[in-house]
């Protein structure tokens, strides 16, 4: 996908997903593409690489989602990683939850996970298809 077609994804489904889900306790998490991936955005090396080649990640304690766009083949996996990372931001999971659910659970059996990806199979709605 050319980043004008994401751009025109977001542009319809983000107020979509936002009218659905709701607001959260903190303001609007903002987008972000300009990254790879995760390595590269934390290192602040472009080219960086590692082992987990995610489509998303997000900081909404810090108010954004980080979607890689080069791992992200088309307009479902772009929603399902937007859905997955808003439904994160609305669990306000702070830094310290994350350790402890990371140190009790793993990622199949972590609840914020299970609900993330639950709300990802609802993707078409959030669609301009």
């Amino acid at each position: 996908m050319t980043q004008d077609e994401v751009q025109n994804i977001l542009d319809y489904s983000y107020p979509l997903i936002k009218s659905y889900f709701g607001k959260g306790k903190l303001d609007y998490p903002k987008i972000d593409t300009s990254h790879n991936n995760t390595y590269a955005m934390h290192s602040g090396e472009p080219e960086a690489q590692g082992e987990h080649a995610k489509t998303s990640i997000a900081e909404y304690y810090k108010g954004v989602i980080y979607l890689y766009l080069p791992n992200i083949k088309d307009e479902e996996g772009l929603l399902r990683a937007l859905v997955h990372e808003y439904t994160h931001y609305l669990q306000n999971i702070t830094p310290l939850k994350t350790r402890i659910s990371n140190q009790e659970y793993t990622y199949k059996t972590n609840p914020y996970e299970i609900e993330a990806h639950k709300n990802e199979k609802k993707w078409q709605l959030f669609s301009r298809k």
